[in-house]
């Protein structure tokens, strides 16, 4: 099987449209997310010579593909896919990585380096991080159905949410909260696993950023203003607690966002903001809602496997410190 690994800028935009296309069916049935709005921007990209990356081309046909980019002294491994058809699979999948990290990392002034890759696992990704001194992090796709949460007009509801703890109460997330909520987030994750895999957390900035790629630009599907929560310590007019929810595809909803503030934590705030949540996406006509976590974070795990989440696909995360390698 003769196979070429070619720079993907030598392409027009055009020739990876059906790899494109394949990406987003195995996004549909894998991921349960609509992949149209992130195969357009990666298309703009593409056609503007934006991104970096390999092109896996057999007999001429686009089967494969890994870009990346960079943030001033940070690299990031955007994706990496390979057309699960003509026997094609891991080991191609990796050879696509080698080259983008040896690529990567070879870039002069690149300090970090992170990715998220959610088309495979953990186990099948991290020998080849690891073999370039990268650390990873198993981290875990989960979702919820909703079928219990909504019920026919006039009948009670299988599970009624539990009431805010005394102190809070719920309000719609505003633009007007996105500071605030950025700086919770900072002070929630700054030394926190998921500040290890994402950099962002360490800084209030990062978390303005994390903060606006959700609610401005579609970076976790579609905003749910109306979905979307903060909690307000009312003694102190303090944000205590924010939930963001988006919309990946018509009949589910995400959470890309929970926090509860350090000194709020414990209360039970975080499951009184979530259950009310999943009524409303409920009777919006959302029958599950997914999220993301880090195995190693054992207390938000344990808290969604309670609330009735379950995993349905598990894959890595990993870093790569140029101090880390000294």
């Amino acid at each position: 099987m003769a196979l070429d690994v070619i720079d993907i800028r030598q392409f027009e935009a055009r020739a990876f449209q059906p790899l494109l296309q394949a990406e987003s069916r195995y996004w549909a049935a894998n991921l349960r997310w609509d992949y149209a709005a992130s195969c357009e921007l990666i298309t703009s990209c593409l056609e503007e010579k934006r991104l970096s990356g390999y092109a896996l081309v057999k007999e001429g046909r686009i089967c494969g593909y890994s870009f990346f980019f960079y943030e001033g002294e940070k690299g990031l491994i955007g994706n990496l896919f390979v057309e699960p058809a003509d026997g094609l699979g891991l080991d191609q999948a990796r050879l696509l990585l080698e080259h983008v990290l040896e690529t990567i990392l070879a870039t002069p002034g690149i300090c970090r380096v992170e990715t998220q890759l959610p088309h495979y696992s953990f186990e099948e990704l991290n020998p080849s991080f690891r073999a370039h001194d990268f650390t990873g992090y198993a981290r875990r796709f989960m979702v919820l159905p909703l079928d219990s949460w909504s019920a026919p007009r006039g009948l009670s509801l299988v599970k009624t949410p539990p009431p805010l703890p005394p102190d809070f109460v719920m309000v719609p997330w505003e633009r007007k909260h996105d500071r605030e909520a950025a700086q919770l987030l900072y002070h929630t994750y700054c030394n926190h696993v998921d500040a290890a895999i994402n950099d962002q957390y360490g800084s209030e900035a990062g978390s303005e950023r994390l903060i606006d790629n959700i609610v401005r630009h579609r970076g976790c599907g579609e905003h749910l203003p109306k979905a979307s929560q903060v909690a307000v310590h009312l003694p102190s007019r303090k944000l205590a607690g924010i939930l963001a929810i988006t919309s990946v595809r018509p009949a589910t909803a995400h959470i890309p966002q929970v926090a509860v503030a350090p000194e709020f934590q414990g209360s039970g705030l975080g499951t009184a903001m979530m259950e009310p949540a999943f009524r409303d996406l409920a009777n919006r006509g959302f029958r599950e809602v997914s999220l993301t976590v880090t195995e190693s974070n054992t207390g938000a795990v344990r808290l969604y496997e309670r609330l009735g989440f379950e995993t349905f696909r598990t894959f890595g995360a990993f870093t790569w410190n140029r101090n880390a390698t000294i």
